[in-house]
């Protein structure tokens, strides 16, 4: 049994808390959104890691381990999928830069602009740590109602990734707790960083980052489970979903399974616990939070809400892409942390890492 599937085993048998529970109220149900995307992650590096929130979260919700094959391996081009419900055939990006522009979202609009379009009153976010993300919540009319980008701080300069990461943590958490936002999304960095620059010589170093990640993870559900314990007639849902994977030697763009593996949690009222359905796939994410949200869904879509099976095959196989082994071990916590501290974790000048790195 892995590290993280021992953490939860027990609460896994436990009842879902009370953000899944049908509200005890007379008053209208509500339905709220957050999408948590965590850039460059294997599952199967999860269940190695110490990451026991993002496994409660699977054993109460529901599981997809997918293939996004063969969809292009970058980050922008899989950010815009989730975003957008459509594949890279249609949306056209092909990388972090010259494709990587606004253009596109004028023909197949993000979420933030169909829900705005559809639902007006309703409160949307986008609180990541990379621009190329914030770039995409702003475009279109209407476009998200708050957009944050913790990767750059107020006087231009760069800040760590894992600072980055907590800022735009403390900001989800402050949407839900304090405003209770109809749909929030967060981008997450540090573990594709870590991915690209020490995963092949220290594959520990990449689980840690997971690890620390998963911490983040941990204080947005607990946001979302206060929220819901506080406000009865609010059904939340949360999902956890990654933009591709990393090979063993750390980076990705290719077609590998390494590379094209990808996850989806989704945990809420209509989504089983301890299930697997791999039918669930990157362009389901905004179906499903249109679905949701009471929002129609585009008819230019690929996807397919996940309430209804989402767009892939359920039996589709998992990626074979076993937690890799080889090289240094132990903890991070010492020389190794350091060395993602100072470079390149630890961005030294303003802008995306994602031209140094290949996001």
């Amino acid at each position: 049994m892995s590290r993280t599937r021992a953490l939860v085993a027990a609460a896994a048998l436990a009842a879902l808390p009370l953000a899944t529970a049908a509200p005890a109220t007379s008053a209208p149900v509500v339905n709220k959104v957050v999408v948590i995307g965590i850039d460059g992650t294997l599952w199967s590096e999860v269940q190695a890691a110490n990451a026991p929130n993002l496994g409660l979260l699977a054993a109460q919700g529901t599981l997809a381990r997918t293939s996004i094959a063969p969809h292009t391996t970058m980050s922008c081009v899989s950010w815009a999928t989730a975003l957008t419900g459509v594949w890279d055939t249609k949306h056209g990006i092909k990388d972090n830069d010259s494709t990587c522009t606004p253009a596109p979202f004028a023909q197949y609009p993000t979420v933030f602009t169909q829900l705005e379009r559809a639902k007006p009153s309703l409160s949307t976010a986008s609180l990541g740590t990379w621009d190329k993300i914030g770039m995409i919540a702003r475009t279109g009319s209407p476009a998200a109602d708050k957009v944050s980008v913790t990767q750059v701080d107020p006087t231009g300069a760069g800040v760590c990734e894992t600072t980055a990461d907590s800022n735009a943590t403390s900001q989800v958490v402050s949407a839900i707790t304090d405003s209770g936002t109809d749909f929030t999304f967060t981008h997450l960095d540090q573990v594709d960083i870590v991915g690209h620059t020490l995963r092949g010589i220290w594959p520990q170093a990449y689980r840690d980052a997971i690890g620390r990640v998963d911490t983040l993870v941990g204080k947005i559900t607990k946001a979302v489970d206060d929220r819901a314990r506080a406000h009865a007639d609010e059904r939340w849902t949360i999902l956890v979903t990654t933009d591709h994977g990393h090979k063993p030697e750390g980076g990705h763009g290719g077609q590998s399974a390494y590379e094209t593996a990808s996850f989806m949690i989704a945990r809420g009222p209509d989504f089983a616990a301890g299930a697997q359905n791999n039918g669930f796939t990157l362009a389901d994410v905004t179906p499903t939070v249109l679905d949701l949200l009471g929002a129609p869904a585009d008819p230019n879509s690929d996807g397919r809400s996940v309430r209804l099976g989402g767009s892939g095959d359920p039996a589709a196989a998992v990626p074979n892409t076993p937690a890799i082994e080889s090289g240094l071990t132990g903890s991070s916590s010492g020389s190794a942390q350091m060395l993602m501290v100072n470079n390149p974790l630890c961005l030294v000048a303003s802008g995306s890492s994602g031209g140094s790195f290949g996001k």
